[in-house]
């Protein structure tokens, strides 16, 4: 069988996406100002949002949205995501800031991600299906100076129910936003190459079981090295430390596979990790995740500044 790999695809940016119940608005193409590509959108107050003069497809416009007819308590959120408060029913404006340049395509294949933001109500984050994410950008996940893509998590958010920890991070997936599945008895890896550049006791990729839904293993970073949470069943899982120890700002290499029926975690080159599950486990299928997992980070109101950030300069997943 033909391996399937992913790869190559572009961030545009001055785009924002039509998402979460009609909070966000797409606005029109403004004046093309290239620059200014790592600086998130900003925060304003609440309001209803209608389109201001926003930024194109291009290299990116004078962004920015009016608050206007506000809902008493309201949230406004602009195309970045960032909420401001609304308490007093009154107009606000948000600023969607200067314009973006999309830059260079970046090598993430983004038709097979679904995205979890660390916003959104109850225990139910906000989700940005394949189709929108390759033109979705938010004070959580954007573009940064040097063309890595930002997966940005605040010190609180909202969570799923089974998890007490927000995240900002990529869930494989189909074209249609469903789960991907697929049997460890075949070639499964996934190369990611990135750098922490604040936070640690970040889980940066996953191998998920999908019917358990739990993790089966879970690579973390923290500045004395990176370590692998393996768990079988829900609550019975273990730390192993793994060494290579990479200080914030340093960019690394990782390779997580489930192939031929054994997990694997290489850094840099390395192979640092090898178990085979048991045999109940080798009947499930799974899924690759990655991202900012912050297990540091708690649920709650979800907040606008980073309690860690992580950068991802591509990802390269190959199942055959």
């Amino acid at each position: 069988m033909k391996p399937v790999r992913s790869h190559h695809a572009g961030l545009p940016l001055g785009v924002c996406a039509s998402l979460c119940a009609g909070i966000f608005s797409c606005a029109g193409a403004g004046p093309r100002i290239s620059g200014d590509s790592a600086t998130p959108p900003t925060t304003g107050a609440g309001g209803s949002l209608v389109a201001g003069a926003g930024g194109g497809s291009g290299d990116g416009g004078a962004g920015g949205y009016a608050g206007t007819s506000a809902t008493p308590g309201a949230t406004a959120t602009d195309a970045g995501g960032a909420a401001g408060a609304g308490d007093d029913g009154g107009a606000g404006v948000v600023d969607g800031g200067a314009g973006k340049d999309a830059g260079p395509p970046g090598p993430i294949d983004y038709s097979i991600w679904e995205l979890q933001l660390p916003v959104g109500s109850g225990t139910a984050p906000m989700t940005v299906a394949p189709p929108e994410l390759a033109t979705f950008s938010d004070i959580y996940f954007y573009r940064g100076d040097d063309g890595g893509q930002m997966f940005m998590d605040p010190a609180t958010g909202v969570t799923t129910s089974g998890s007490v920890h927000p995240r900002s991070e990529l869930r494989e997936s189909n074209a249609t936003g469903g789960a991907a599945n697929w049997s460890p008895a075949g070639t499964n890896t996934m190369t990611v190459t990135g750098k922490v550049v604040k936070g640690g006791g970040i889980t940066i990729a996953q191998v998920f079981n999908g019917p358990r839904s739990i993790t089966l293993g879970e690579l973390q970073y923290s500045s004395g090295g990176f370590s692998l949470f393996y768990e079988e069943a829900k609550g019975a899982g273990g730390s192993t430390g793994l060494g290579n120890a990479v200080p914030l700002n340093t960019k690394y290499t990782f390779t997580m596979g489930f192939s031929k029926n054994v997990l694997t975690v290489s850094i840099n080159g390395n192979q640092v990790y090898s178990h085979t599950p048991s045999a109940g486990i080798l009947g499930s299928q799974f899924y690759f995740k990655v991202g900012n997992y912050d297990q540091t980070a708690t649920r709650g109101t979800p907040g606008t500044t980073a309690h860690s950030l992580v950068e991802v300069y591509s990802v390269d997943v190959v199942h055959q």
